[in-house]
């Protein structure tokens, strides 16, 4: 979860006019805050959010915020279920302020699901609703990465009902200039997914010297939202604790994952290949750290998937895909997660077995 926030004088901007609102609580371990600096998005790029759903709308308000020296244009598209769009209208932001517009005498009978916001100038998004009878407005919900596509892949149907995506070569390596790698990956029709098999590679760089005991992102896979969604992650734990840990929370209620960990000291300049496997249909996880083609460790944990299947849709909660392999950890983010400077990630290949 991400604390490191913008300025106070532009965070109390942005809240003045929403006093009551409440923050989302705190679910699993990446459920994002309003005005986080990993929310932060680069000119022209899409901030999409989601959790809009109400019965009848007391206030539907959608807004960015601009830190810089320049001010900002932003368009604003409010959209129902499946991405249908409801009402668009742009903003003119000043520089180091904030501009908002609520939908709620627009929106009539309509339900929002979301909103898709983009600025030409480097920018935070913000969404909140509160029904008619609501005494709070709640924030709403990042979906899609935590920043832009690196790489976009599609996968393949490279046999009947097996489908793969590869990204080979390297893919990120953390530095403070770019602490998080992203890989989008589409699907090219709705997946009733069986088993899932994720494959990477992982070379640790230095521990934290903030914090040589905290952990470092190995894996983050979702599918576009937090709460809910996170297939894999997989954090590497540095000396005094040396293990690395998986939780996964797919279709299970907030604040609810399950984990496991796997007790072994990552040594730094090692090339490790990791290997996930999501086994829907037996509602097993598997976890295995190789050096090579030498199986280290092995651990297992329960997996969620409701009806024994893992749904992964074409066209889901982000228009930038399906599923989302993240790769580190953004500086400032709650502790004990820490950044993954030099950290080396590369040779993803997602496979999924489509039921029969």
């Amino acid at each position: 979860m991400q604390k490191s926030l913008i300025p106070l004088g532009l965070a109390l901007a942005l809240v003045t006019p929403l006093a009551n609102a409440g923050r989302l609580p705190a679910a699993s371990d990446r459920e994002p805050e309003p005005f986080a600096a990993d929310q932060m998005r680069v000119a022209r790029d899409v901030a999409e959010l989601g959790g809009l759903e109400r019965g009848s709308y007391r206030t539907l308000v959608v807004g960015a915020a601009v830190p810089g020296t320049v001010s900002a244009q932003c368009q604003v598209q409010l959209l129902g279920a499946r991405g249908v769009l409801l009402e668009v209208a742009t903003l003119d932001v000043p520089a180091g302020s904030s501009a908002q517009i609520d939908f709620a005498d627009r929106i009539g009978l309509r339900m929002a699901a979301g909103a898709h916001v983009s600025c030409d100038q480097p920018f935070f998004a913000f969404a909140a609703a509160a029904a008619a009878n609501d005494p709070k407005v709640v924030w709403a919900e990042g979906i899609g990465p935590n920043g832009a596509c690196d790489f976009t892949v599609t996968a393949a149907e490279l046999e009947p009902g097996v489908f793969v995506a590869t990204q080979s070569g390297t893919i990120h390596t953390a530095a403070k200039e770019k602490a998080k790698g992203i890989v989008c990956v589409k699907v090219p029709r709705d997946l009733a997914i069986s088993k899932l098999v994720l494959e990477w590679e992982v070379t640790p760089g230095p521990w934290s010297t903030k914090n040589p005991a905290g952990s470092h992102g190995m894996m983050f896979l979702h599918r576009g939202r937090f709460r809910s969604n996170t297939v894999a992650n997989v954090n590497g734990f540095g000396p005094k604790k040396s293990f690395v840990k998986m939780n996964q929370n797919v279709d299970l209620s907030a604040a609810t994952v399950t984990s496991q960990k796997i007790g072994i000291a990552l040594q730094k300049g090692t090339v490790y290949n990791l290997r996930y496997i999501y086994d829907a249909a037996s509602k097993n996880v598997v976890l295995e750290l190789y050096q090579g083609t030498a199986l280290l460790k092995r651990a297992t944990m329960n997996g969620t998937a409701r009806g024994r299947i893992l749904s992964v849709l074409a066209k889901g909660l982000s228009d930038k895909g399906a599923l989302f392999a993240e790769l580190g950890h953004f500086a400032g983010q709650h502790p004990p997660e820490m950044p993954s400077y030099g950290w080396r990630y590369a040779n993803l290949r997602v496979e999924m077995h489509v039921k029969p």
